[in-house]
């Protein structure tokens, strides 16, 4: 067979020598590369770590308060060891609505690669620091780390994930929290207990495992960023110390009152606060988006989101504590008791998308609210109820499962709210500004929840644990109250079905005319066809005006003689007719074009 006689391929050529068998390629397609599948799941991956690690840190130091107040390292009281958590919160907190600007301006993977180092070697600091003030310290860089490389690993994914596949990367990276949750509630107690190192067990995952996912983010591609404005970083600042003095604020004010230190947090406080708003007003890429904030919809998602974060995070810390002094005390009983929580995050996240997208964000809103204001009263009654036998299993670990199911579907919903409402060309910002506004609530609830701590609001057999979990009941209550104000997402347009309408007569498209056949027939192809020449163009007459143009002004004076009128009227008619003849003929010499 020669090369002419063989199968063509689809561009119209002959297969070469070189080329892969046809069975090979699958009808004649190239077989797909797994490069393109490596280059999608290592960001995911890696992306999706980040946020586990981000997850696990914050509730291993909610596991560390108890073990961290019986070692004497710091604080003897377990309320002051809540900074453990503060410290984190803060800089996070402040820094979190400028990540996303910041890997516009540097490039994702970059931002990424800061971020994970400095989080890397903030957790070496925590797992080997010889002081509580150290402690405090390397808590505070690791918020910094957290808060740079989280915004970036979302930035990350969407520039590199296709858009087939980003709605499932998406969700991979917002349900690896509970996976890292659920591991850490499981397996940090044990660990705690049974490692000579003690509480500082419960960091060493976030330092060897960040620096697993540091080596990982080398080999991300570098997708294109824009050269936009520099984040107010300025005010970022500003407003991470506004937090930080009305926090001190809050915690010391049952212990120290109305004295000067506590008036002066106050004032500092607030008037941080307002320069962070009046830098905001004019920067071009301001601390705290007040052009977002400004639409009432958006405003009334970030209230929801901070009403989570002073609903969820007081009542995680005060569950360790709970166990510790109610029924267990052993650090990885307390540890496996509390991990059904985080798989409930885990289902609530995973349920509430297929909600969010046949009901609304309103709906699941709603259900989060009952679910966590059902489980707020079961544990009030297992709080006033100490001392009387308890069945772990069909009674504790049943509620906690529901109380993770409704924190997983209120996060959802809320978050989904404020994505909706800012829009798919503001979808990363919003992110960033919910993130960050449910820590600040998040911040301000652990305050409130060691104040209450220390001053109970109600008289019961646990008056502390009693008033936090009244707040959060009430919290709860409000949350699911604003959301039902939230309204009803549109549903997109329907497609336009071809079912007949039994009111409206039926209409049926007028039938295209046919085109007209003409009466001559088509030639043969066997017979050669005649060309009609081509003739050179004529060039029109130059004058202004063609021929046939009747005379308006005499030939020459007026004449007195009749007959010589006369005779002048009538070569003037003949001369009319010749030119319009002439102007005939020239139009049909002219090629048709």
């Amino acid at each position: 067979m020669s090369v002419l006689t063989q199968r063509r391929g689809d561009d119209g050529l002959p297969p070469l020598l070189t080329d892969p068998p046809r069975r090979l390629q699958g009808r004649g397609r190239p077989a797909p590369s797994s490069h393109k599948r490596k280059t999608t799941y290592l960001p995911v991956i890696v992306c999706a770590g980040i946020m586990g690690i981000t997850m696990a840190d914050t509730l291993a130091a909610t596991l560390g308060v108890p073990q961290l107040a019986e070692s004497g390292f710091g604080p003897k009281s377990p309320i002051d060891v809540q900074w453990l958590l503060t410290a984190f919160a803060l800089p996070y907190a402040a820094l979190l609505p400028v990540g996303g600007r910041l890997a516009d301006v540097f490039g994702p993977r970059r931002l990424l690669t800061i971020g994970l180092s400095l989080f890397s070697l903030a957790a070496f600091c925590t797992v080997v620091t010889p002081m509580w003030s150290l402690l405090l310290a390397a808590r505070a860089a690791q918020g910094l780390g957290a808060a740079l490389m989280v915004p970036a690993s979302l930035a990350m994914l969407l520039a590199t994930v296709p858009t087939t596949r980003r709605a499932a990367a998406i969700g991979v990276w917002s349900a690896s929290t509970g996976v890292a949750g659920t591991l850490m509630y499981a397996l940090g107690g044990w660990f705690s207990q049974n490692m000579e190192i003690g509480w500082r067990v419960l960091f060493v995952p976030s330092a060897f495992l960040t620096l697993l996912l540091l080596t990982l983010s080398m080999t991300l591609p570098r997708p294109p960023h824009t050269r936009g404005a520099v984040p107010d970083i300025i005010g970022c600042l500003l407003l991470g110390a506004a937090l930080a003095m009305l926090t001190w604020a809050i915690v010391q004010f049952p212990r120290r009152g109305w004295d000067p230190y506590v008036i002066g947090a106050v004032s500092g406080g607030t008037l941080m606060l307002l320069a962070t708003m009046a830098r905001s007003a004019y920067h071009k890429a301001p601390a705290i988006d007040l052009g977002l904030w400004r639409k009432g919809r958006f405003a009334l998602a970030g209230t929801l989101s901070a009403l989570y974060g002073l609903v969820s995070l007081p009542i995680l810390v005060i569950m360790p504590l709970f166990l510790g002094q109610a029924m267990f005390r052993s650090p990885e009983l307390i540890g496996a008791a509390i991990a059904p929580n985080a798989a409930g995050v885990l289902v609530g996240s995973v349920a509430a998308g297929g909600l969010i997208k046949r009901r609304g964000p309103r709906v699941v809103i709603y259900l989060g609210a009952v679910v966590i204001a059902g489980s707020c009263i079961g544990l009030l009654q297992l709080v006033i109820g100490t001392g009387r036998p308890l069945d772990v299993l069909q009674v504790w670990l049943p509620l906690n499962a529901a109380l993770g199911l409704g924190f997983g579907l209120l996060n959802a919903g809320s978050s989904a709210a404020a994505a909706l409402t800012a829009g798919p060309e503001r979808y990363a910002t919003a992110v960033g500004a919910t993130m960050s506004v449910r820590q600040v609530g998040g911040t301000i609830g652990i305050a409130v929840t060691v104040v209450l701590l220390e001053r109970p609001l109600v008289e019961a057999p646990m008056p502390g644990y009693t008033s936090v979990i009244l707040g959060s009941l009430a919290l709860a209550v409000f949350a699911g109250c604003l959301g039902l104000f939230f309204g009803a997402t549109k549903p997109p347009a329907p497609a336009r079905s071809a079912k007949r309408t039994p009111n409206r007569p039926e209409t049926r498209p007028a039938p295209r005319p046919e085109p007209r056949q003409t009466s001559r027939p088509a030639p043969r192809p066997d017979r050669p066809v005649a060309r009609t020449p081509v003739h050179p163009p004529i060039p029109l007459p130059r004058r202004a005006v063609p021929m046939s143009t009747p005379m308006s002004a005499p030939l020459s004076a007026p004449v007195e003689d009749e007959v010589a009128a006369e005779m002048l009227r009538t070569l003037k008619e003949t001369t009319n007719r010749i030119n319009l003849i002439a102007d005939v003929l020239l139009d049909q010499q002219r090629p048709t074009r």
